[in-house]
């Protein structure tokens, strides 16, 4: 044991579920179960193949990088019994899990706000109408 401190259960349990949360969120896209038809005696049975179901890592994700109230103060919460930072936990978190595996949404709400600001300016910028003009003024500007 690296610590002279005895193990306290609680703080064993909170980081048992962060640790957790880490191995479900990185298992890839061909460890996951997969949905299945049984046949039994009393008729078909939709159950799983063996692992992890996707909407399980999906929640992991959430759980370890959602900046939802919910999601960000269920982990912060664990992080706290188990005595450890969040931000280093999220920043951990998302240099192991691969992109793919990440929601769209998670990770639009993570992009640095000077990324999300130059995603705006795009947007106007390819939105803006096109006026037989804007060559003239971009011509006169050169």
């Amino acid at each position: 044991m690296l610590s002279a401190r005895p193990p306290i259960p609680e703080v064993d349990l909170a980081a048992a579920v962060i640790h957790r949360a880490l191995e479900d969120a990185i298992v890839p896209d061909d460890r996951l179960a997969r949905p299945r038809t049984i046949v039994t005696s009393a008729g078909p049975k939709r159950t799983f193949t063996p692992g992890l179901k996707p909407r399980e890592r999906d929640e992991a994700v959430r759980f370890l990088l959602d900046t939802a109230p919910g999601w960000a103060g269920a982990r912060e919460a664990w992080c706290d019994a188990a005595g450890v930072n969040p931000g280093v936990v999220q920043r951990h978190a998302l240099r192991r899990i691969p992109h793919g595996s990440i929601p769209a949404d998670i990770r639009r709400a993570l992009r640095p706000p000077a990324d999300r600001a130059d995603a705006a300016v795009v947007e106007v910028i390819t939105a803006a109408p096109v006026t037989p003009a804007a060559p003239v003024l971009l011509a006169e500007a050169a």
